[in-house]
């Protein structure tokens, strides 16, 4: 029988922390609510596993790593299993030092909290793992419309835009969209309700401003936690592509929409709890691989044209952004990019992807195609940072936009995606992958997946 544990850590940063999520260097000046760290320990008589998810917008692979070591230390665990997930939310702080990320290069970073994260969230592992008892489990999904949205159009000049100014122009979506909401129900042996497992795909940046917040994630934890008396984890799915602003509706760039968002979700939560049964785990299975996935490639002739940009525009311009994003990825050695990737199932009932990165939905439906048990479960941006995992049509989409246009990238000053009127999560800024990068994460993948399988049938 499956035992299951459940731990919480406050993670926020001092305030004055220098805040991730924009092109800008925003300082935070006070407290919407509290960062955490939340751990949920599973085992059984072969296995123990730590699920991490934590209000950052991604986790430093040193930081994961640090955490290993404690968890080996303190808790006389050989090698452990672990994945530490990232929220994503855009009001967080840094939670290490990147040159290679050009969204890093003018955040400010407390260096003292650096050195003390690993050790909150081991605190909340730490609680994980001293509560363990015996529970039973249960899992539901639903289907929730109408809070999420794909965030790249179709144009009636033929280009693909991410988040367009001018609605008018807009001919439809260009992408698929998941839109299903994973929930696992945690009861002890007296059948009393004691967690609540979340899943959903959708980005967290809905707050914005100078206040550290964990976003409509945190909201919704606090909402089901308070209403259930019980503790709840949330995890994001492959997210992106897609974001809350539907371009015809001005009420979901509002200052309501995060409430809107959490209590969507929470009354879906809310409905399904009742009709989940609840059964003993017998088996958990969890492997764990390193996916390489082919990195973008740069011509001479595009380091040269790089640097031509840098010497004519402003820093504060797109194409400079664009050319010193390039220059960073010129420098970094090998042909392909280290994913870090993980599998969880248990029994047969339900299977967990997690990777490192912002993966498009299109890409998570397919891999949920593969995964053959009842309810599935794709967790980005764990155990590191990979940028956008953008689908094939996305890169051709891009390579037409510049056909059409002439140039990729327009002459703009801008701070975040929204108005650069260009294929954003393809760009150099935010995507590290080639256009090959989806064939090779489904192909290597299935390898996974069969691996895995063979081990749950032993």
């Amino acid at each position: 029988m499956v035992k299951i544990g459940y731990g919480k850590e406050i993670v926020t940063p001092p305030i004055g922390s220098g805040m991730i999520g924009y092109f800008e260097d925003r300082i935070s000046k006070g407290v919407k609510d509290d960062l955490y760290a939340r751990s949920l320990c599973l085992n059984d008589k072969d296995n123990c596993v730590f699920v991490v998810s934590s209000d950052f917008c991604w986790i430093e692979p040193s930081v994961v790593e640090k955490v290993k070591k404690m968890i080996s230390e303190k808790l006389k665990i050989e090698k452990p299993n672990l994945v530490i997930h990232a929220t994503h939310t855009h009001t967080g702080p840094l939670t290490g030092f990147n040159k290679d990320i050009i969204y890093t290069e003018k955040i400010k970073v407390d260096e003292k909290y650096i050195e003390n994260l690993p050790s909150m969230i081991f605190k909340a592992i730490e609680q994980s793992y001293r509560s363990l008892q015996n529970v039973f489990v249960g899992f539901g999904s639903c289907n929730v419309s109408g809070i999420s949205f794909i965030r790249r159009y179709k144009m009636k000049n033929g280009m693909v835009i991410t988040n367009p100014v001018d609605r008018t122009q807009i001919v439809e979506p260009s992408g698929e969209i998941d839109q299903t909401l994973n929930v696992m129900k945690i009861v002890d042996e007296k059948n009393r309700l004691i967690g609540v497992a979340m899943n959903f795909p959708l980005h967290p940046d809905t707050i914005g401003g100078d206040l550290i917040s964990g976003d409509w994630p945190g909201m919704l934890v606090e909402k089901v936690s308070k209403e259930f008396h019980c503790e709840a984890i949330f995890f994001n799915g492959a997210a992106g592509d897609i974001n809350h602003i539907n371009p015809f509706d001005s009420q979901t760039r509002s200052s309501q929409i995060t409430e809107k968002i959490a209590s969507t979700i929470f009354d879906s939560v809310r409905n399904m709890l009742p009709g989940i049964k609840c059964f003993s785990i017998n088996n958990i299975v969890f492997s764990h691989d390193v996916f390489k996935l082919p990195k973008r490639k740069i011509s001479e002739k595009d380091i040269d044209q790089a640097k031509k940009d840098i010497e004519k525009y402003s820093p504060s311009n797109l194409r400079y952004m664009v050319a010193n994003a390039l220059l960073m990825q010129a420098r970094i050695k090998g042909d392909t990019i280290d994913n870090p990737v993980a599998l969880l199932t248990l029994d047969n009932k339900m299977g967990a992807f997690f990777l490192s990165g912002e993966l498009f939905s299109s890409i998570g439906l397919k891999i949920k195609n593969i995964m053959d048990v009842e309810y599935k479960w794709i967790i980005e941006n764990c155990n590191g940072f990979a940028g956008y995992i953008p689908d094939e049509e996305a890169f051709a989409a891009a390579k037409e936009n510049k056909r059409i246009r002439g140039e990729e990238f327009p002459d703009v000053n801008v701070l975040e995606s929204i108005g650069m009127e260009a294929s954003y999560e393809t760009s150099p800024i935010s995507c590290r992958v080639a256009p090959e990068a989806e064939k090779e994460l489904i192909s290597q993948f299935k390898k996974l997946w069969s691996r895995h399988r063979t081990m749950n049938s032993g």
